[in-house]
């Protein structure tokens, strides 16, 4: 059997383990168009802030691809073409293969922007972006971080940590309007303020103002908000959004809403084509309907369920959860599951103590806890994460003491008469 993987990060990368376990002579061949070991996009921010080094970025080590009997070649996939069952690469070279897996990930969104193409602006996607960054860093005071989700935040956080003042700009009325509520934005808002960093919410950057270098090349000197303020600046990240990465599928039949489509095997609309991660739309384990879920345990675990498949070993994937955590001014805030139901559906307990930057919410549906949000206090996040993604019918009662006390788990749970 000759495997065929694109990508080799978290979903590329258990997919080849489980294919090897299950398949100890089959052929795997790994493309990138990163010449280098696997590693954790999710630490480049604490590389940027020199927190971690570069070793500590990668997960696995130098032996990897030969312990794992992996063809790694780096290059970049033009097209997946069904019909031949193979890939072309953009040096021309045609790939063959038996199974397919596509794990190509996520790029970054950024709309036009006037002035953009000044010397100073960068994004925070790849190591070699977060090398980028820190090259360029010492000729910045002062940065402007374009988005306020978790990229740009991460983003902003490297910065600062290089002693530079960031301003961060975004378009929501909140901090990581996906992720969390209102009450819990704002707590998080404050910290970044108390930490030295200026947060602009309901903002745009319109422009970007340059002037020449001692080079004669237009470098960043600062942004024009939709406000009509300037803000003087020598480097901007733009992290507004990401977009998964179909374009090589591109009319080759397989099917894509905003990612890859695939079924609970992680297969697509076309035989033998699998995709995992970052690109993938699979079933959302709350909602039941496909999603894009862009987090990294999604992504491990989609990559093992593709690979169990494309060995011939049947296991379904049953749905992602959504869960993102951060940690700002050394406070913890970890988010999972719904954690804004549309009006009149489910109940919400919420205990809060902002000035001691303690909020815990939990929202309830048909008696199972289906979303939480956690600041402060997060000991305990993993249990209930667990029994949002277990669909546990739980006690009102139980959940309203865990929200001010310690949250433990005995091994059961204390359920009213009838209850399961």
């Amino acid at each position: 059997m000759r495997y065929l993987i694109i990508g080799n990060s978290a979903a590329g990368v258990f997919a080849a383990e489980t294919i090897r376990g299950l398949d100890p002579n089959g052929q795997i061949i790994m493309i990138s168009n990163e010449d280098c070991l696997p590693y954790s996009r999710c630490l480049t921010s604490y590389y940027l802030g020199n927190e971690i080094s570069e070793e500590m970025m990668y997960i696995r080590d130098k032996a990897f691809y030969a312990e794992t009997g992996i063809d790694f070649r780096v290059g970049y996939v033009e097209r997946v073409d069904p019909n031949s069952k193979s890939v072309l690469l953009a040096l021309g070279e045609r790939v063959t293969y038996d199974k397919l897996l596509i794990a190509t990930g996520s790029s970054p969104f950024n709309p036009p922007l006037e002035g953009s193409d000044a010397e100073g602006i960068f994004e925070l996607r790849t190591l070699d972006d977060a090398k980028a960054v820190a090259r360029f860093a010492p000729k910045a005071k002062t940065a402007v971080v374009m988005g306020a989700g978790l990229v740009g935040l991460k983003g902003a956080h490297g910065l600062h940590e290089l002693g530079i003042n960031v301003t961060i700009v975004g378009s929501a009325p909140q901090v990581l309007r996906h992720s969390i509520d209102v009450e819990s934005a704002e707590i998080l808002t404050r910290l970044l303020e108390e930490e030295g960093y200026r947060v602009l919410l309901n903002t745009k950057v319109t422009k970007v103002l340059g002037e020449e270098d001692g080079d004669g090349r237009m470098a960043v000197s600062g942004v024009l908000l939709n406000t009509g303020e300037q803000i003087p600046c020598q480097m901007i990240i733009r992290a507004v959004g990401v977009r998964p990465n179909v374009k090589l599928v591109s009319d080759s039949g397989v099917a894509v809403n905003y990612g890859i489509l695939v079924d609970d095997d992680m297969q697509t609309s076309v035989s033998d084509i699998y995709a995992a991660g970052d690109v993938a739309e699979a079933f959302d384990l709350l909602s039941g309907e496909k999603c894009v879920n862009a987090i990294w345990p999604s992504a491990t675990e989609q990559g093992i369920i593709a690979g169990c498949n494309m060995a011939g070993i049947k296991r379904k994937y049953h749905g992602s959860l959504a869960v993102n955590s951060a940690v700002i001014g050394g406070v913890g805030i970890i988010s999972a599951g719904r954690v804004n139901l549309p009006p009149g559906e489910g109940s919400v307990l919420r205990a809060s103590e902002p000035d001691k930057n303690f909020y815990r919410k939990f929202v309830v549906q048909d008696e199972r806890l289906v979303g939480m949000i956690m600041v402060g206090d997060i000991e305990g996040a993993g249990i209930l994460s667990g029994l949002i993604r277990k669909r546990a019918k739980i006690n009102v009662n139980y959940l309203n003491k865990m929200l001010v006390n310690p949250i433990v788990y005995p091994g059961y749970l204390p359920l009213d008469k009838g209850g399961q």
